[in-house]
C-alpha cells in the first residue's frame, strides 16, 4: 500500500516541509498559503470523494476549508499537524452538509449514519503475471469486505501514512478507538489470509 506522499522525499522530511508551510501561512505568508493548497488539494479531493460523489460540492467544501483556515489563521495553533487538521475540517463540513440534507426528510439524524465509502483497487497494469493479478484481486476484495469505519482507518494509516493520533484527529475519535479499529481490521485480514495463501499455492508459476 502506497501512501500519498511526494515521490523521492522521505515522509519525515515531507512532514517538516508541510509544517513549515503551515507555520508560514499562519504568520500571514500568502505564498506559503498558495503552496499549502497546491500540496494538499489532491489529497483532500481524493478523501472527499469517499464521502460524497458530487465532485463540484467537494471542490466547494475544500475551498471553504482553505478560506476558513486563512480567516482563522491568527487563532490556529502552528504546532497542529496541517494534513490531519485539513482532512478533519473537510470531513466535518461534508458531514454537516449531509446532515442538513437528511434532516429535510428525517425526524432524527445521527452522525454515525454518515459512512466512509471506499473501494480499494488494484493497479493491474503494474502486475505482469495473471496469477499475481488474481491474488491481488482477492486481497482487494478482502479489504473491501471490512466495515466502513475500519476501511477509513486503514485508508488513512496505510494509504496516507498517518499516525494513530492524526487518524484520531481526522475521525474525531479517541486514539484508543483508532487502535481498536485497526486491530479488528487486522484480525479480519489475518483470518482470511490463509485462504489467499492457499489460492496462491494452487496457481501454476
Amino acid at each position: 500500500m502506497k501512501a500519498l506522499t511526494r515521490p523521492g522525499l522521505r515522509p519525515d522530511l515531507y512532514f517538516e516541509e508541510e509544517q513549515k508551510l503551515w507555520r508560514e501561512m499562519l504568520a500571514g505568508d500568502v505564498t506559503a498559503y498558495e503552496h499549502l493548497i497546491d500540496r494538499t488539494y489532491d489529497l483532500l479531493f481524493h478523501y472527499g470523494t469517499k464521502f460524497n460523489s458530487d465532485r463540484e460540492l467537494i471542490k466547494d467544501c475544500i475551498q471553504d476549508v482553505f478560506l476558513g483556515v486563512w480567516e482563522k489563521r491568527n487563532a490556529l495553533n502552528p504546532e497542529i499537524p496541517a494534513k490531519p487538521y485539513l482532512l478533519a475540517s473537510l470531513r466535518r463540513r461534508l458531514h454537516r452538509l449531509a446532515s442538513r440534507l437528511r434532516m429535510d426528510c428525517m425526524d432524527y439524524y445521527n452522525e454515525s449514519d454518515i459512512v466512509f465509502d471506499i473501494e480499494f483497487s488494484v493497479e493491474y497494469q503494474l502486475i505482469e503475471s495473471e496469477n499475481d493479478r488474481l491474488v491481488a484481486s482477492r486481497m482487494t476484495e478482502m479489504l473491501n469486505e471490512l466495515p466502513k469505519r475500519q476501511k477509513e482507518a486503514v485508508f488513512l494509516r496505510f494509504y496516507n501514512d498517518m499516525e494513530r493520533e492524526e487518524i484520531a484527529m481526522v475521525m474525531d475519535i479517541q486514539p484508543q478507538s483508532v487502535s481498536n479499529l485497526l486491530q479488528e481490521a487486522f484480525k479480519f485480514i489475518k483470518s482470511h489470509w490463509k485462504a489467499i495463501v492457499s489460492l496462491a499455492l494452487t496457481l501454476p508459476f
